[in-house]
């Protein structure tokens, strides 16, 4: 039986944030990061599995071990995101057709609603795709000096966000075929399209921001209290 596995890289420090701890352990409300992040998706019925993958020495990843018995946590973090996923993805037992999510620990805000439309969007996609927004802002492209070279069409333009989902062995051989040829990558999207391989979008339809600076946490906190 095909299964919906969650894949929830948690090995980053948050450099940006210029914090003690690594963000995803920040206290957010009467929660923490991670915390808003695992619930939703503990609370989605058509998931199967979730998969936290941290570093080797985290110790405040013990607090959530014995918190989430359902929550399967293995310390397989690696020096990048890329690494981190497929160690995870390696470590799994999963079917060819698997779908595999990934989702940034730091994206706390990710509502169910949106969740599920991907899952039922893609559910008979060859390959899968990920949750983007569309971009709102007017967009310039620049040269090296900051000058304008031109104005982009924004309605040909989103914004990539997670979860990102694909079939488990297409998103394994992208993120192979990346690093055979040595492919700097920012998300599992970029792995699959290297391949050659179109990749779905749907429209996020709910706030889905990535905590990076601290300003973030302000606004997350904004928008998880605004739907209590």
């Amino acid at each position: 039986m095909m299964k919906h596995i969650v894949i929830i890289p948690c090995a980053g420090t948050g450099s940006r944030f210029n914090a003690p701890i690594a963000k995803q352990y920040l206290p957010l409300l009467d929660k923490t990061v991670l915390d808003w992040t695992l619930q939703t998706f503990i609370n989605l019925k058509m998931i199967n599995e979730i998969y936290v993958i941290c570093q080797r020495d985290d110790s405040y990843i013990d607090d959530y071990i014995s918190r989430y018995p359902n929550v399967n946590f293995l310390r397989l973090g690696g020096i990048t995101r890329t690494e981190t996923v497929r160690n995870a993805l390696e470590h799994i037992e999963l079917e060819d057709n698997d779908w595999v999510l990934v989702h940034d620990a730091a994206r706390c805000c990710i509502d169910h609603r949106d969740v599920e439309q991907l899952l039922i969007q893609l559910k008979n996609h060859e390959i899968g795709g990920i949750l983007a927004s569309k971009a709102t802002d007017t967009l310039k492209q620049v040269d090296a000096d900051g000058n304008i070279v031109k104005t982009i069409d924004r309605t040909v333009i989103y914004q990539a966000q997670t979860p990102q989902m694909f079939r488990s062995h297409i998103l394994m051989s992208g993120l192979d075929y990346c690093r055979e040829k040595n492919i700097t990558i920012t998300d599992e999207a970029s792995a699959v399209e290297a391949l050659g391989s179109k990749v779905s979008v749907v429209e996020s339809l709910y706030s889905n921001p990535k905590i990076t600076y601290p300003d973030d946490l302000l606004f997350a906190a904004s928008i998880l209290a605004s739907r209590l």
